[in-house]
């Protein structure tokens, strides 16, 4: 899936992640988590790199729906 602005980071680490875009400027990254071995579902993401700070855009029960909601916050 390709998001304008945006590259998949395809090296994911820790296995909890389903998708991981880098915005291509280096300035955000997006996130998509499995977190379904917590009994969470799933969460949206996105680390700003400069402040170094994590904001929680979505969180569904739905695999679907998370990765729906990933791309809609990052095509805004």
């Amino acid at each position: 899936m390709s998001i304008s602005g945006w590259r998949r980071r395809e090296d994911l680490e820790g296995g909890k992640q389903i998708r991981v875009w880098l915005r291509e400027d280096d300035s955000e990254e997006l996130y998509v988590e499995n977190l379904t071995y917590r009994d969470e579902g799933y969460a949206v993401s996105v680390y700003d790199v400069e402040r170094d700070e994590w904001e929680t855009v979505a969180e569904t029960d739905s695999r679907a729906d998370a990765v729906e909601r990933a791309t809609e916050w990052a095509e805004r």
